[in-house]
């Protein structure tokens, strides 16, 4: 199970990561060619997908049907069979009522999110078309929660891939040709319907090796898939408040500009984030088998593990990042944006904690009373970050919402740490221990940092390669000495083992 598990987390990350540089390089792209009003423009599009605001009405799908299918492969498949196809109709049902919805309001959003009168028609015209497109991306969903469930990560990550290695294709050929900006986004979706399609025929193939079967639900699966949508709902609609609503409050507050601002500067820290999703989805089925087993030490050790490893990878490298902010952001989109730099910068703050707590929390999703205490701490923290904003937005503007961003994030870090590690009988000192070890390495690194560019300073893309690569590397060494304890350094050697044993 570990190898398994260590090759379906490498071969995801290594997917996400592709996908994802290829979605900066489009967005750097757009913002250069087409200007910030563009780019905020289909980010308001991109926000009434499942990946979108429409995320809030999702149900979590994806999440309960990579549940039921993982709880199918260890026992039988007659409850998971009820289960899917009761996902599967609230998917397809979801899709048809939320492209309805969306059809007959596109013109007034025009109006809400003050489109220029020359966009307008393109605008509405792409809502329309992506409403049309919303039935097929919601049952995706399922398709790829589906395909979680059966560890096929290949498939998720091969379509992740092509979709976007497909849409930067089609945005060079738009810059190229010099058409006009709504063919980015109808190209857009032209991908994502295809990424949905190949799934889709995978899935397919998949059940039919199984006895997995669309069946007529019983009451006690109907009660209990509707009691953990009610709660994916209630986690979903702190989750929109916190990220996804925010483009529209921008949008409706001041113009696209701004929208494409804020989604500039937030872009690279995002991406960073969904590198580490790989990490949270392949640990789902793993801790689905650890909780059916009832595995008390296997857990404590997935928590730990999850906690201390893989942040001793990432957070020295987003201090490097941080530390060449003003030159990444020159690079990528231009000098005119370089005075964002401190805003970017302070945004890495997100991922750093994700990536402590997000292996843990996701091994956690299977308890309901985990998951129940959890979305409380979220809706707190939202309440937060909108209360830290509002008192901000007179002298920041779209930034007001990057601030608030990440003072929830760091004011609630501890708590959530707290109970997550109560709930695994570790340590709470677990966290505190770790969070003064990287203050440690980002230290030196800041002072390393300070000290070469008073003497120079990386101009290019090339010099900006190469300056953050020897800066990674030195950070990993650091992280080796001063993060992780002889037994972590044993156990990255273990995974080291079983991976070249898997392959």
């Amino acid at each position: 199970m570990l190898r398994n598990f260590l090759h379906n987390t490498a071969i995801s990350a290594v997917a996400y990561g592709i996908a994802g540089v290829l979605g900066l390089f489009a967005v750097g792209l757009i913002a250069r060619s087409y200007g910030l009003a563009v780019l905020g423009l289909i980010v308001l599009v991109r926000i009434f997908l499942p990946t979108g605001i429409l995320s809030l009405i999702d149900f979590g799908v994806s999440e309960l049907t990579t549940q039921a299918i993982a709880r199918g492969r260890v026992r039988d498949w007659a409850v998971a069979s009820e289960k899917v196809s009761l996902l599967t109709v609230i998917a397809i049902v979801t899709g048809l009522i939320a492209g309805g919805v969306l059809w007959m309001t596109s013109a007034p959003l025009a109006v809400v999110f003050r489109v220029a009168p020359e966009q307008t028609q393109a605008f509405v015209s792409i809502l329309k078309t992506t409403a049309a497109l919303l039935p097929i991306t919601f049952l995706g969903l399922a398709a790829e929660g589906a395909l979680k469930g059966f560890e096929k990560y290949g498939w998720l990550r091969l379509t992740e891939v092509g979709s976007n290695a497909l849409y930067i294709v089609a945005v060079y050929l738009a810059v190229w040709r010099g058409v006009a900006f709504e063919w980015l986004a109808y190209s857009y979706l032209a991908t994502v319907v295809a990424k949905y399609l190949v799934l889709g025929l995978a899935t397919f193939v998949a059940v039919r090796q199984t006895q997995l079967r669309l069946i007529v639900w019983s009451e006690d699966s109907r009660r209990d898939i509707f009691h953990r949508c009610w709660l994916m709902f209630s986690n979903r609609i702190a989750g929109a408040l916190q990220q996804t609503v925010v483009p529209l409050a921008i949008g409706a507050l001041y113009s696209p500009m701004e929208v494409g601002a804020y989604d500039l500067i937030t872009r690279l820290p995002r991406f960073l984030k969904t590198m580490m999703a790989p990490l949270y989805s392949a640990i789902l089925p793993l801790s689905t088998h650890i909780e059916e087993a009832a595995d008390t030490r296997r857990l404590q050790i997935l928590g730990r593990n999850g906690l201390v490893l893989p942040a001793a990878v990432v957070i020295p490298v987003l201090v490097v990042i941080a530390l060449f902010s003003k030159e990444i952001v020159t690079v990528w989109v231009g000098s005119q944006h370089a005075d964002q730099w401190p805003w970017l910068a302070l945004s890495l703050f997100v991922p750093a904690i994700t990536v402590m707590l997000g292996a843990g929390q996701s091994a956690l999703m299977v308890r309901s009373d985990f998951l129940r205490l959890n979305t409380k701490y979220l809706y707190l923290q939202v309440f937060t970050q909108y209360l830290v904003t509002a008192l901000t937005l007179a002298w920041f503007r779209e930034d007001a919402f990057i601030l608030g961003w990440v003072v929830s994030y760091v004011m609630f870090a501890p708590l959530v740490a707290h109970r997550m590690l109560s709930f695994m009988g570790l340590p709470g000192s677990l966290f505190w221990q770790q969070v003064g070890r990287q203050a440690m390495v980002a230290s030196i690194l800041a002072a390393v940092a300070a000290v070469y560019k008073l003497y120079a300073a990386p101009g290019g893309l090339v010099a900006l390669m190469i300056a953050g690569s020897i800066g990674c590397i030195a950070a990993w060494m650091l992280s080796v000495t001063v993060i992780l304890s002889n037994s972590d350094r044993a156990m990255v050697g273990r995974f080291a083992r079983a991976m070249i044993q898997r392959q």
